[in-house]
């Protein structure tokens, strides 16, 4: 008889379903949230516009932030609130469960990395200050505009993914369309922080603006003992790092004597670590 499969196996498993689901609500051709949204809320886009995931596009608004000049196309259309409000809230009231469980863009290549061996990936966790790396990017990203010009646009590893499922979906065109960033984009997003990064999820943690906002969001408020965050509990820890070693964000420094740290700046509510933890040190909810 073959053996169960371990919660981590099934967690995996569950967000590797909801990855579809994010495809079929966010990316063309089906964009069904969208679409749905635009039949509830007519007017919320224009109406003759291609209905893919850049109709609620995620980075522009979230540059807008920082150039008061562009607050006036926050009411060319509704799902630009998506990314700069609708999932900050969601994340300080759950922790940022979308970027973990629904988004596409950031589950590809964290799924895709699973079939190249951890001999053959590098691992910035403990080599690098992911956090200050991550934030400085975000404000990078706010403040060129004021230097140069803004950088909405480019590198968009959610125009890279909008690509992948136009092609298998049988829609090659947007592939003759693909200028130096994007295959930048396609090499740094999917191969050099996917396929050999570990955990697959090198662009959520240090290129994405969407994830920084929405961590930072759940990062200030984790110290509200009722919000619901992943908790160790160091009492009930076996120090043995299981946590630190299956976490796709890097986010849990595993040290001695039960002294695990979960960097809430980081965590994107996988929960990964609490389903793979052999002692239940580790949850979802709010602190005991």
């Amino acid at each position: 008889m073959p053996s169960r499969a371990t919660p981590l196996t099934r967690n995996r498993l569950a967000r590797a379903g909801l990855f579809f689901v994010g495809v079929a609500l966010f990316y063309a051709p089906f964009a069904l949230a969208y679409r749905a949204f635009g039949a509830i809320f007519p007017g919320t886009y224009a109406a003759n516009s291609v209905v893919d995931v850049h109709t609620a596009c995620m980075r522009m608004p979230v540059g807008w932030l920082a150039q008061p000049w562009m607050y006036s196309s926050f009411t060319t259309n509704a799902l630009y609130f998506v990314s700069i409000l609708v999932l900050p809230l969601a994340a300080v009231a759950f922790s940022p469960l979308f970027c973990g469980w629904l988004c596409p863009a950031g589950a590809f290549p964290e799924f895709a990395s699973r079939l190249i061996p951890d001999r053959f990936k590098f691992d910035l966790h403990g080599r690098v200050p992911i956090v200050p790396l991550r934030y400085g990017f975000f404000a990078g990203l706010l403040l060129a505009p004021f230097v140069t010009t803004s950088i909405c646009c480019s590198y968009c590893n959610f125009t890279q993914m909008q690509n992948i499922v136009s092609f298998v979906t049988g829609n090659t065109a947007p592939l003759l369309f693909i200028g130096t960033t994007g295959v930048v984009t396609m090499v740094v997003w999917l191969v050099v922080l996917g396929l050999f990064m570990k955990g697959g999820r090198g662009w959520c943690m240090l290129l994405c603006p969407v994830g920084a906002l929405t961590s930072l969001a759940s990062g200030l408020t984790s110290r509200f003992k009722r919000l619901p965050r992943v908790r160790h509990d160091t009492e009930a820890c076996a120090s043995c790092a299981t946590c630190q070693d299956v976490c796709p964000v890097r986010a849990i420094d595993a040290g001695e004597e039960g002294d695990v740290r979960v960097g809430q700046y980081l965590c994107n509510g996988c929960m990964d670590c609490v389903k793979a933890c052999p002692s239940g040190a580790l949850r979802y909810g709010s602190e005991r």
